[in-house]
């Protein structure tokens, strides 16, 4: 890269967060990771310039942030604009998943899913977009899934919140083109991430639900296709030429071909087979 840029990342502490990070602080880039996970921001503090606070095993600086609370994201993003004088990108990949039917989803199960998955980014991108307008340039690129642009049995919210994103994102790059800031969207299909292991089954499926059949065989191949999906260092290679672009596309698929061309197939047969397609790849 021709100068240092820096880039701020949601949801580093693993999965595609984590492997952007460390591919773009590799690459060059002044890295700033955050995560639930991660320790208070005190203790980040001038790991960028080589001093071992934080985390000195990680190449970039890694601290705390909640993105379903205002305050802890206006902290993260003021701490990044002070410290490094400039934000060039966000990367924007904190998310949780929980399976479960949509009729027995907990309404608290689905509103953590929209406040992180979401609401999580709309907070890091009203936080951030005053600093990228004084700039005159930016970018916000949001991992969106194929989820979002085809409905998932049994992850119902998970896809509501991708669909969302898909929305936000193309509505935000109207407002915010004239400022110089680019918005980016990625929508990868199955990675291996530790999201498989971490994902919850919804506490409101009783054992002897009548969806409990349909969902073991679903969650179960959802699972393994998962497990066989591209590393998420392939995701932070995509990421890393978005960063490096001048003028990225607005949209990335990534995955195997079966996967980016199914939402193109949906275009030109009867919803009704597209979704009776879906339901059979998954066992239903």
């Amino acid at each position: 890269m021709s100068e240092r840029q820096t880039v701020f990342i949601t949801g580093a502490s693993s999965g595609i967060g984590r492997a952007c990070a460390i591919r773009l602080a590799e690459a060059g880039c002044r890295v700033y990771g955050s995560a639930r996970k991660g320790p208070p921001i005190e203790a980040s503090r001038n790991l960028n310039s080589g001093e071992s606070t934080g985390d000195s095993s990680l190449p970039y600086s890694f601290f705390h942030i909640d993105v379903r609370d205002e305050k802890s994201v206006a902290d993260a993003v003021s701490f990044v604009a002070t410290e490094a004088g400039r934000i060039d990108a966000v990367v924007n990949c904190a998310g949780i998943s929980v399976g479960g039917s949509a009729e027995e989803m907990l309404i608290d199960e689905a509103r953590d899913q929209l406040e992180t998955n979401f609401l999580g980014i709309v907070r890091v991108c009203k936080a951030v977009l005053p600093v990228m307008r004084r700039q005159q340039f930016g970018k916000i690129i949001n991992i969106s899934s194929l989820a979002g642009l085809m409905g998932v049995p049994f992850q119902s919210i998970y896809s509501a919140t991708k669909y969302a994103i898909e929305g936000f994102s193309e509505s935000l790059q109207m407002e915010v083109a004239p400022y110089g800031i680019r918005v980016v969207v990625i929508e990868p299909g199955n990675t291996a991430t530790e999201q498989t292991e971490n994902r919850k089954m919804s506490a409101g499926g009783a054992p002897g639900s009548v969806y409990e059949p349909a969902l073991s065989r679903v969650m179960t191949e959802q699972a393994r296709s998962e497990r066989a999906g591209w590393p998420p260092e392939r995701v932070a290679r995509v990421v890393e030429k978005i960063v490096r672009s001048r003028h990225p596309h607005f949209r990335y698929k990534f995955g195997p071909f079966v996967e980016r061309i199914s939402p193109a197939v949906r275009r030109v047969i009867p919803d009704r087979l597209f979704i009776k397609i879906v339901a059979s790849f998954f066992g239903m």
